[in-house]
């Protein structure tokens, strides 16, 4: 940490110099404007200014034959790290089941589609992340994969195939806000300027990222809950009565606890979060209940989809304590 002198400019003006390894760095010049902002604790910061118009470019290859999960990976890939323009080009032609998946990973991360050919795809974004509000990204978020949670309880309770498989397809939903969250989240890591004007600090972006990555992980375990019912209500088997009670107690007392876990990520309430930690850790009565159950069950069918829903509210339940930990330690990241 360098120490620097306190001077007077004029009659009433004090500065101080930048070091110039700093300056260097941000190929800052004279006559370039910088910003400055208070932290919490008093401390002041000095950003970079925000580069306006940076269009960042990008080409890849892709062969014919490559594995569709690795395309979309790559996609999503470029499409995290900033990327605002995207081309892909075939090695030969893009086949069919390519051609397919390109275009729906490029609608599901909000990219337009500028040419496309049988050999080649060219992505744009139009994203202002300077406008982005990360709160409401989240809340929205939160919001699909909380109603996926209740609405998987009912579903396993009243064995609604209908509403099951609706469930099912909002998971797509989650994924979308999950890919949007992350790439706003990234861009404010390495952009002090936009992490300003966003309101966040490198640290708390960490949390941010914590907490979306436990909602996707929900949203999951809701849709893997409704995948379980499908599957049962195929066979024709029927989960017994007091073991169906025990279940559904404990998929919407964990749906509960979730839903508060993620207000309280907003709330900053410390004494909230860690008594949301002692009810989640005082459930696992419930989960010792619903495996004894299942050594009642003979059938191979109903054991293992038994145990599979225990183990999906099981990590609900996880999430919630990984979400109230965070909200503690954001708490007191300024104290």
């Amino acid at each position: 940490m360098s120490v620097r002198k306190i001077m007077l400019l004029g009659r009433s003006s004090l500065v101080i110099s930048l070091p110039k390894p700093w300056l260097q760095l941000h190929k800052l010049k004279k006559g370039d404007a910088v910003s400055i902002s208070m932290r919490r604790d008093g401390a002041m910061v000095v950003y970079p200014s925000v580069k306006k118009g940076e269009d960042r470019y990008v080409q890849i290859e892709v062969d014919k034959n490559e594995p569709k999960e690795l395309i979309a990976r790559k996609i999503i890939a470029l499409y995290l790290n900033g990327y605002n323009n995207i081309e892909l080009k075939s090695t030969g032609v893009f086949p069919p089941h390519q051609q397919q998946l390109i275009r729906e990973i490029a609608r599901k991360l909000y990219l337009r589609i500028m040419e496309a050919s049988p050999k080649h795809f060219y992505f744009q974004s139009y994203l202002d992340e300077s406008k982005v509000s990360i709160n409401l990204s989240v809340r929205r978020m939160h919001s699909v994969a909380y109603s996926m949670c209740k609405d998987a309880v009912t579903a396993l309770k009243e064995n609604d195939l209908e509403l099951a498989r609706t469930i099912y397809a909002l998971d797509d939903d989650v994924d979308n806000f999950y890919h949007f969250i992350r790439k706003i989240l990234r861009s404010a890591m390495l952009n002090f300027s936009l992490a300003e004007t966003l309101g966040v600090t490198p640290l708390s972006c960490l949390d941010y990222k914590r907490l979306v990555d436990c909602i996707e992980h929900t949203a999951d375990c809701a849709s893997n809950i409704v995948k379980s019912v499908i599957l049962l209500n195929e066979t024709g088997y029927r989960i017994p009565t007091h073991t169906m009670e025990l279940l559904v107690n404990f998929g919407s007392t964990a749906t509960e606890i979730y839903n508060e876990a993620v207000n309280t990520f907003f709330e900053e309430d410390l004494n909230k979060a860690n008594s949301i930690i002692n009810k989640c850790n005082s459930l696992w009565n419930i989960s010792t209940k619903i495996s004894e159950s299942i050594l009642k069950e003979q059938e191979a069918t109903l054991v293992c989809t038994i145990c599979s829903l225990r183990e999906y509210i099981d990590r609900i339940i996880d999430y919630s304590v990984d979400i109230a930990e965070t909200a503690i330690n954001k708490s007191l990241s300024y104290v």
